[in-house]
């Protein structure tokens, strides 16, 4: 009973986690990049990897990343449209989506080069994880047969204490 009402309020607490942490530049193919990096609070209980919705790496993903540290995880929030490409109208986050789903080599290139990049700092076991287009585009990368397990979620709202995990090894 107290483990559940501790968790509850944790739950309930993680909307007002505050910032905590940086962005960092990176290039993938010669291309700039930049990420959202979350360490752990605490010893790190493995890294997980957001790809981010259809709006690009924003406030959200930072959010969401701070979120999982605060639980325990190194989280970097990764950029597939790279530096400083934040769409804001319809169509052109239809656009930038788009270019990926088109060039699914390429979509899955800048993900595994995000992780390579989040690597250097978070060696252990790693989850790849996204929202909306970021989930599709980690269910992109599950189908390429790379080893891992992958937790897919799809609506902006969810609360990611209440995430189902779908883990699959490939």
């Amino acid at each position: 009973m107290m483990r559940s009402l501790a968790f509850a309020m944790i739950v309930a607490a993680m909307p007002f986690v505050a910032q905590a942490g940086e962005t960092v530049n990176y290039t993938v193919n010669g291309e700039a990049f930049e990420r959202y990096k979350a360490k752990a609070a605490g010893q790190s209980k493995g890294l997980v990897l957001v790809i981010h919705d259809w709006d690009g790496l924003t406030e959200y993903e930072h959010k969401r990343a701070d979120m999982l540290a605060s639980m325990g995880y190194d989280a970097f929030a990764v950029d597939l449209y790279g530096k400083g490409n934040r769409s804001v109208e319809t169509g052109a986050k239809k656009a930038e989506t788009g270019k990926l789903y088109r060039n699914r080599d390429r979509m899955r290139s800048l993900i595994l080069g995000g992780l390579s990049d989040a690597r250097k700092s978070s060696p252990g076991k790693a989850v790849v994880m996204g929202y909306c287009f970021g989930g599709g585009a980690a269910l992109e990368l599950a189908r390429s047969r790379i080893s891992w397990s992958i937790i897919s979620a799809s609506r902006k709202g969810e609360n990611i204490g209440r995430l189902r995990p779908c883990r699959r090894h490939l």
